[in-house]
């Protein structure tokens, strides 16, 4: 399921695997959100505090809010070939179960920036921004444990 948006070229699969592999484990880890901005909205210091999320090397997230699993997600695809990188992000449980968030993103050490578009506008940003008007979120994380 991830493999199919790779985008990787080779008929027997393993290089593309090897490379999901390598980039979901670059990505996997607990991370703390550092700024978000959501359609121009920033959100708050105080509202991120508590917040984290927790991405496992199989492509499985999760938003927890202390102790408190808040969604789940699960990437659909990853494209770490692609300038900017993409990824599509699938809600995993919930109310939202099923929406799939089109996303760029960017990992720099132990920095993450995503960037998505709200799932009634299915087109994938092609910049870091989220100010008003544009109909995305952009989220900058800082690793706190791999």
């Amino acid at each position: 399921m991830l493999l199919a948006g790779l985008g990787l070229p080779n008929a027997s699969g393993a290089p593309r695997e090897d490379a999901l592999k390598k980039e979901l484990k670059a990505m996997a880890g607990t991370w703390r959100p550092v700024s978000a901005e959501n359609n121009g909205f920033r959100v708050s210091e105080d509202d991120l505090e508590n917040r984290r999320r927790v991405l496992d090397v199989d492509g499985k997230w999760s938003t927890r809010e202390g102790d408190k699993t808040v969604v789940e997600w699960k990437v659909k695809s990853l494209d770490p070939t692609k300038t900017p990188k993409a990824i599509d992000i699938e809600v995993a449980s919930g109310e939202y179960k099923g929406m799939v968030y089109l996303a760029i993103y960017e990992l720099d050490g132990d920095t993450l920036r995503i960037c998505f578009a709200m799932p009634d506008r299915p087109v994938r940003p092609t910049e870091f921004s989220a100010g008003n008007g544009s109909v995305r979120a952009l989220s900058v994380f800082k690793r706190e444990v791999h």
